[in-house]
């Protein structure tokens, strides 16, 4: 397929666009390359008449000149078509390709072209967007100029990783500063192509500064409400767990399995509610960090004893592989109680029967947790969204199983407050493994230079 090649600039439709058209039906001759066949013919036919009237010797020179001539005319001819074809075609590819980017401006969407981190194109909703004209963009040295400094280095990592070729998310949130100083909320995605063997990545970005003003708004509306609902509710358990003790007189054993029922329903009440508070104060940037030192395994086996009763009644086998060289972490043990708690309770919740493996490990700079079960698993087609806020795969929807679908999304983001990660393998029908790495030092990582010389 042909590709347009010329200089980056800021409106360069080469650098922003690969060319996708094939070649269009072959025009037909114009009037001017008939006409000149014609008379390239009559030519010919004059030159062998009068080619008669000269001795032998003379006629064959005189011929064999007409021919080169000939020969001469006809590539001039075929050189003229080929050349207004291709004109031709290349004039239709930049008009197709110019009605796509003005649609895309059209719809609000930004689009910039770079090498690394410097811009070679954008277009004019990225103007509209960022406040700078195409020139004043391409100008930037890098385009991590434009990103609020909180954000700055996550990006340059992840720019860092895609040019490197690493399989990391093609879409993501951030802030840039506006031209006049104000913070625009962005969502971008990143694709990476090549022009001639040299590598680009296209960035779209779509400007979402009201979404998130109306989830903020959600959010706060959310953490109000659950606040204002988990002081009766509390109360309620309160008074149930009293009139269960048998401290206010005897009760029948009708009535204790009434109260039991309303103590239970009191109690996922309020764990919906928690789970809802922390959500909000995950999105709105409040949930507080209140750090000391943390022992990992102490934290697993206060987690596991909560799960006591039903790891039980489910005769389901525990095993715990320990390293005797864990340090303490500076972490929030509440907030990694949390993970351990989620994690461990939806292994048993997910597994009918069987056992359930717990293996916390000293790897380099990291502790290494990973809780395996012999469950339901995962469904394949399910697996990119376990991490989503309200998702539930469908295998144990159809089981009945109580859940949120806000267990996952919450512990992400709590392994990521302390600089870790979360990830997991699973296969269905055969149980899942989740992992959690935890760096023993809680300092923020240096960030890479997106600028550095990257191989993909």
């Amino acid at each position: 397929m042909p590709e347009i090649h010329t200089e980056s600039t800021g409106s360069d439709l080469a650098e922003a666009t690969k060319t996708l058209l094939g070649r269009k039906g072959e025009a037909p001759l114009s009037k001017q390359q008939i006409a000149l066949y014609i008379a390239l013919i009559a030519a010919t036919i004059i030159a062998v008449s009068v080619s008669m009237h000269f001795p032998a010797f003379a006629q064959e020179l005189f011929l064999l000149f007409a021919f080169i001539v000939g020969l001469s005319g006809s590539s001039l001819i075929t050189s003229i078509s080929l050349s207004k074809r291709s004109n031709a075609a290349l004039k239709d590819q930049t008009d197709f390709y110019k009605a796509l980017l003005h649609a895309q401006s059209d719809l609000g969407e930004g689009l910039v072209v770079m090498e690394k981190d410097r811009i070679l194109y954008a277009n004019s909703a990225s103007s509209d967007i960022t406040g700078f004209t195409a020139d004043e963009l391409t100008a930037m040295p890098s385009f991590l100029l434009l990103v609020a400094p909180e954000d700055k280095d996550i990006l340059a990592d992840r720019l860092r990783r895609r040019l490197k070729g690493e399989d990391v998310e093609e879409q993501y949130e951030t802030t840039i500063i506006h031209k006049n100083g104000n913070r625009i909320e962005l969502e971008i995605s990143l694709k990476k192509f090549y022009i001639k063997d040299k590598m680009r990545l296209a960035v779209i970005a779509r400007d979402i500064s009201e979404r998130k003003k109306v989830e903020n708004a959600k959010s706060e509306f959310v953490s109000w409400v659950s606040h204002q609902l988990r002081t009766p509710l509390t109360a309620s358990s309160y008074l149930a767990e009293i009139l269960l003790s048998g401290d206010e007189g005897k009760l029948t054993i009708e009535q204790v399995l009434s109260i039991q029922r309303i103590y239970d329903a009191n109690q996922r009440m309020i764990g919906l509610i928690n789970s809802l508070l922390n959500v909000a104060q995950i999105e709105l940037g409040t949930m507080e960090i209140e750090r000391s030192p943390t022992s990992l395994t102490e934290v697993c086996d206060s987690a596991l004893g909560d799960l006591d009763y039903q790891i039980t009644i489910k005769h389901i086998q525990i095993k715990r592989i320990y390293d005797n060289d864990i340090p303490m972490i500076d972490l929030d043990p509440r907030l990694i109680r949390m993970v351990f708690q989620n994690l461990i309770s939806n292994a048993v919740k997910y597994t009918s029967t069987g056992k359930i493996s717990i293996t916390i490990k000293h790897e380099s700079k990291n502790a290494i947790v990973s809780i395996k079960d012999t469950g339901f698993g995962i469904p394949k087609k399910a697996q990119k969204k376990v991490f989503s806020k309200l998702f539930r795969a469908e295998n144990v929807i159809s089981k009945e199983i109580e859940g949120t679908g806000l267990g996952l999304y919450i512990i992400k983001a709590v392994v990521e407050m302390f600089y870790g990660k979360i990830w997991f393998d699973s296969e269905e029908g055969k149980g899942t493994t989740f992992f959690v790495s935890l760096p023993f030092s809680q300092e923020e990582p240096a960030k890479e230079n997106v600028t550095s010389d990257s191989k993909s």
